[in-house]
């Protein structure tokens, strides 16, 4: 047979090796030969070949991914994945079928490196996100722990006074615990968002997802006097990754909070609603919009209006997006600003009750 990189081994219609090319024997090693015979399931795991062997046959084992499976080497523990075609032919009046055999290790290789990469710059985002919320938090937490501060302060100027007047000791009291109860609810909200990282689909309450990160929102809206209204139905329910639903949101909403300002107070408005097989929703604002120059690489990575920006948001949106079999795209809004809206496929996504 001819020598070519592609492994190219003729069975007959037992699976018994009849020939083989110089590029199957450096794939298989020893292990390939022809006394003693040997059966090609026996070299490649989980291979199982078309029978009866007809045009139907080859055409559903070629079209199904090439029959991907792992091939024994030398020594028999280790393998390499490949992928496989059937052909038939004659020889002498006998019929053979010859597989055509890719070692596809470098490209499974190339893909594990760039899904690796992918995960490495989706784990920065999600730290670069967490500054963030930090930072916002830091800011949040610390009126009321200055006032509690104040408020024990006060509550002790009281008592080491001769006459002490129970009555304000216990209100200056009763108003830190208070002010220590809203820092701790803060707190109990960050660690239930943290807390749902599972990485994993399920059944999910829309209004409640972004229930959960509206604090946060607010919070950044607050730094430029934004208002932030959600329009979601309580009854709307759709299978996805929760804590990945809620970055999509976080960063179109802070992309909106921080566009440039066009002399009214900014409104971004959430909205979502069941299709046909998932969830749409919708991020705008009534900002100054788009440059037209700048919507052709918007999801690309490292592209960004921010002066510090990293130009990584909307690429992870994106990509987040397409692991649930969705897309993300600029569309026409209502409030005159920018428009972003996503879908995410579930196939189950329904409106309760």
């Amino acid at each position: 047979m001819i020598d070519v990189p592609m492994a190219i081994v003729a069975v007959d219609a037992t699976g018994t090796v009849r020939c083989f090319n110089p590029a199957a024997t450096a794939l298989f090693g020893a292990a390939l030969s022809l006394r003693p015979a040997v059966r090609i399931e026996g070299l490649i795991d989980g291979l199982a070949l078309p029978s009866p062997v007809d045009e139907d046959a080859l055409a559903r084992f070629n079209g199904r991914g090439a029959g991907r499976a792992f091939l024994a080497r030398q020594p028999p523990e280790a393998g390499v994945p490949v992928e496989v075609r059937v052909a038939t032919f004659r020889v002498r009046g006998e019929p053979l079928m010859i597989l055509f055999i890719t070692d596809v290790s470098a490209r499974e290789a190339a893909g594990a490196t760039i899904e690796d990469l992918q995960q490495q710059v989706t784990r920065n985002w999600r730290l670069n996100s967490l500054g963030e919320i930090a930072s916002m938090l830091a800011h949040e937490l610390n009126q009321p722990l200055s006032a509690v501060v104040n408020f024990l302060d006060a509550a002790r100027t009281l008592a080491g006074r001769e006459l002490v007047d129970r009555s304000r000791v216990v209100h200056f009291i009763t108003s830190a615990e208070q002010q220590a109860q809203r820092a701790g609810e803060v707190i109990r909200r960050l660690r239930a968002l943290l807390a749902r990282d599972s990485g994993f689909h399920a059944p999910e309450v829309v209004a409640e997802v972004v229930a959960e990160i509206l604090p946060i929102l607010s919070l950044s809206a607050r730094e430029t006097d934004a208002e932030v209204v959600v329009e979601v139905p309580d009854s709307l329910v759709v299978r996805c990754d929760r804590v990945q639903l809620q970055q999509v949101l976080m960063n179109l909403v802070r992309n909106a909070v921080d566009a440039p300002s066009n002399g009214r107070r900014r409104r971004v408005l959430i909205t979502g609603a069941a299709i046909d097989r998932g969830l749409r929703m919708t991020v705008q604002d009534n900002g100054p919009g788009l440059d037209p120059d700048l919507r052709r690489r918007l999801f690309a990575p490292v592209t960004s209006t921010k002066p510090a920006g990293m130009g990584l948001g909307l690429s992870i949106c994106r990509t987040i997006v397409e692991a649930h079999g969705g897309r993300i795209e600029v569309v026409p809004g209502t409030l005159g600003g920018a428009a972003f809206a996503f879908t995410l496929i579930d196939g189950d996504a329904r409106v309760q009750g």
